[in-house]
C-alpha cells in the first residue's frame, strides 16, 4: 500500500487534502487546518504541472475533484437520511464545481509560470463561490468562508466582507504555505549554479562558481525571509482586527423579549388522527405558557410546527392556525411566528405561477404548496412569508422544465419532481411593538447576501425557524446552527433560532450563543435579545468581493484565450 501511494504521488495528496478539509469543518473540526488544507493538492498540481509530458491536460481537474469528493462525502454525508439524489448532488456534482477553479488555476499557470499563475486561484475560487450562490444547483453549505463559525472572535470583519472575505484568508493563506515550502524545500547546500561562466581558466571559474552560488543562496534566503513575513502578515493581521472590533463592540441597548419553543418531534412522524394533530399543537401552546411573561413579546416556533397542511382559501378552518391566534389575542402584545406548510388553490381560470401542479385525476385544478412562516398577534393581524431559497432535490428540481422524466425518478428517492412555490421579495413581519423581524426559514439561513434582503427591507431582528431533525443526530443540524452565527456577525442582528428538534436557542450580533437546547427533546428558552436598525457595510454592498472576481475572471480567460491562439499560431511553446 505505501509502495502504491509513493508511486502515485498526486493521488495521495489529494487524499490528503480532502482529508484535511474535513478535519477544519464545523463543529468538531480545527479551523486552523484550513490554513493549509490545500497546500497538498497545489503541490500535486505543481508536480503535475513540473511532469506534464507524462499527464493529459485533464489530470489537475481530475485529482481535485477527488480531493472535493472526499471533502464533500465526509462532511456532508448525513444528506442521505433526508434524500439519495441530494447527497448524490453534493458529494458528485459539488465536487466537480469546486474542481474548475483548480482546473482554471493550472491552465493560467501553464502560460504564467511565477507566482502569477497560482494567484489566480483566488480570482477563480471566489468567481466560483458567487455564482454558485444563485442558480439551480446552488449548494453553498460548504463554501470556505463558513470554516470559521465556531470561532466568531476570528470573523469579525464578516459585517466588512461576508463569507466571501474569510474564503479569500484562507485560499492566501494556502497560497503563502505553498510557497513557503516550495521555498524551503531545496536545501541551500544542493543548490546548483546553471549557464555559462565565459572563462576557461579554472581558478576564475571556481571563484564565479562560488560567488554565483552564494548568490543564488542568498536570494533563496531572502524569498524565505520575505514569504515568511507575508504568511505571518495574512495570518496575523485580520485576526487581530478582528479581536479589536470584537472588544470595541457596543452592544445595542433595545430589549425585545423572545421565547422560543422547541416540540421535539420527529419529522417523519404524522398525526395518526386530526385529535391527535390538535394535540401536538395544544402541547406547543403549553410548553410556550411555561415561560410567557407580560414582557413577552414574540414566540418563535419551528419551520413545520403547525402539523397539518393551511389552505390559504380556508385558514379559518386550520385549527392550528386558530389556536395561535386565539393564544395570541389572549395577551396583551405578543406576536407568534410559526412554520407551516401553506397551499393555494387554482380554480379553472386562475392564472397559474410557473409551479402549479394538477390534481390530477380529471381534476381541473391546480395547487401551489410553500414552506411557509405564519405571523398572527393579538389583535388578530396575520402575515405569511414563502421560503424562496429552496434545497435543490429535495425541495425544487433542478431544471425541471428540461430534465423532464429524470424527474419521476429524483421524486422516487426522496426528492421532488417540480417545485414548491416561492416569492420574489423578503417579507418582513411587525410585531405588535412594531419590531421589524425577518423570517428565515431553515436552508435560507446559509445565504449572506440573500439574508440582506430582509435587513434592507427593515428587519431588526431574525428568526430562524428550521426542522432539522430529518438528518438525525450528525453532524448536520450542528453545522447549520453554527453557520447562523455567521448572519449575525454580517448583519449585526440577534437571531433567535427556533429548530423542531434541535439546536434552539439565541445569537447575539457578535455571534455569541446563548440558551442553546438540547437535542430531540422538548425545551423552551427565553431571553432578551437586543434589536438592532442599523445597516452594515455588508448588508449595503452584498457580495463585492464575489462580484469583482467575476468580472476578473473574464478578463482572465479571455487573455488565456487569447494567448493560447497565439501561441498556436507562432508555435511558441506548449500549453
Amino acid at each position: 500500500m505505501v509502495k502504491f501511494f509513493r508511486a502515485n504521488h498526486p493521488l495521495t495528496l489529494s487524499l490528503l487534502s480532502g482529508v484535511l478539509l474535513s478535519l477544519s469543518w464545523p463543529a468538531r473540526g480545527v479551523p486552523l487546518l484550513i490554513f493549509a488544507a490545500l497546500v497538498p493538492l497545489l503541490l500535486a498540481e505543481d508536480h503535475i504541472l513540473r511532469n506534464r509530458e507524462k499527464f493529459n491536460r485533464y489530470s489537475v481537474l481530475l485529482y481535485s475533484w477527488l480531493t472535493f469528493a472526499v471533502f464533500n462525502a465526509l462532511t456532508t454525508w448525513w444528506i442521505v437520511f433526508a434524500s439519495v439524489p441530494g447527497v448524490l448532488m453534493a458529494v458528485f456534482l459539488n465536487s466537480f464545481f469546486m474542481s474548475v477553479p483548480f482546473a482554471l488555476m493550472h491552465a493560467a499557470r501553464r502560460i504564467w509560470q511565477g507566482n502569477q499563475g497560482a494567484l489566480s486561484l483566488l480570482i477563480f475560487w471566489l468567481s466560483f463561490e458567487y455564482l454558485h450562490l444563485d442558480w439551480d444547483l446552488s449548494w453553498s453549505w460548504l463554501n470556505l468562508g463558513n470554516a470559521f463559525a465556531t470561532l466568531p472572535m476570528w470573523v469579525q470583519w464578516y459585517e466588512y466582507t461576508g463569507t466571501l472575505g474569510g474564503t479569500a484568508w484562507i485560499i492566501i493563506l494556502n497560497l503563502c504555505f505553498f510557497s513557503l515550502y516550495k521555498a524551503w524545500s531545496t536545501p541551500l547546500q544542493k543548490i546548483i549554479v546553471q549557464g555559462s561562466l565565459d572563462t576557461t581558466e579554472d581558478t576564475e571559474k571556481q571563484r564565479r562558481e562560488i560567488y554565483l552560488k552564494n548568490l543564488e543562496q542568498y536570494r533563496l534566503v531572502k524569498k524565505r525571509a520575505i514569504m515568511g513575513l507575508v504568511t505571518f502578515f495574512f495570518l496575523i493581521t485580520p485576526t487581530a482586527i478582528s479581536l479589536v472590533i470584537w472588544n470595541r463592540f457596543e452592544m445595542p441597548d433595545d430589549p425585545v423579549e423572545v421565547v422560543v419553543v422547541q416540540p421535539g418531534r420527529d419529522p417523519y412522524l404524522r398525526p395518526s388522527s386530526e385529535s391527535e394533530a390538535r394535540q401536538w399543537v395544544d402541547e406547543m401552546i403549553t410548553l410556550a405558557n411555561s415561560e410567557i411573561t407580560h414582557q413577552t413579546r414574540f414566540v418563535v416556533a419551528p419551520e413545520a410546527a403547525l402539523p397539518v397542511n393551511l389552505w390559504l382559501h380556508n385558514k379559518e378552518g386550520h385549527y392550528g392556525y386558530s389556536a395561535l391566534k386565539g393564544h395570541a389575542m389572549a395577551h396583551d402584545s405578543l406576536t407568534w411566528v410559526a412554520g407551516v406548510m401553506m397551499y393555494r388553490l387554482y380554480e379553472p381560470g386562475d392564472e397559474l405561477s410557473e409551479t402549479a401542479r394538477s390534481f390530477g385525476n380529471d381534476d381541473p385544478r391546480h395547487f401551489d404548496g410553500y414552506n411557509a412562516a405564519l405571523m398572527v398577534d393579538s389583535d388578530g393581524n396575520t402575515d405569511k412569508y414563502f421560503k424562496s431559497k429552496l434545497v435543490p432535490g429535495i425541495e425544487r428540481m433542478p431544471f425541471a422544465r428540461y430534465l423532464g422524466l429524470i424527474g419521476k425518478a429524483v421524486e422516487y428517492f426522496g426528492g421532488t419532481a417540480g417545485s414548491m412555490g416561492v416569492q420574489d421579495y423578503r417579507g418582513v413581519f411587525t410585531g405588535m411593538d412594531g419590531t421589524k423581524v425577518a423570517p428565515v426559514i431553515c436552508y435560507e439561513s446559509i445565504y449572506g447576501e440573500y439574508l440582506n434582503d430582509y435587513i434592507k427591507n427593515g428587519a431588526e431582528l431574525i428568526f430562524v425557524i428550521t426542522n432539522d431533525g430529518w438528518w438525525r443526530d450528525t453532524p448536520g443540524y450542528k453545522q447549520h446552527n453554527q453557520y447562523a452565527r455567521l448572519r449575525a456577525i454580517e448583519t449585526r442582528r440577534s437571531i433567535a433560532r427556533a429548530a423542531k428538534t434541535g439546536i434552539s436557542g439565541f445569537i447575539d450580533p457578535r455571534g455569541e450563543m446563548y440558551e442553546q437546547t438540547p437535542w430531540w427533546e422538548p425545551a423552551v428558552v427565553k431571553q432578551e435579545i437586543h434589536k438592532n436598525s442599523e445597516m452594515t457595510f455588508y448588508v449595503k454592498n452584498g457580495d463585492y468581493l464575489g462580484r469583482l472576481s467575476v468580472f476578473l475572471t473574464i478578463l482572465l480567460i479571455l487573455y488565456m484565450i487569447s494567448q493560447r491562439i497565439i501561441r498556436r499560431k507562432t508555435g511558441t511553446g506548449r500549453l
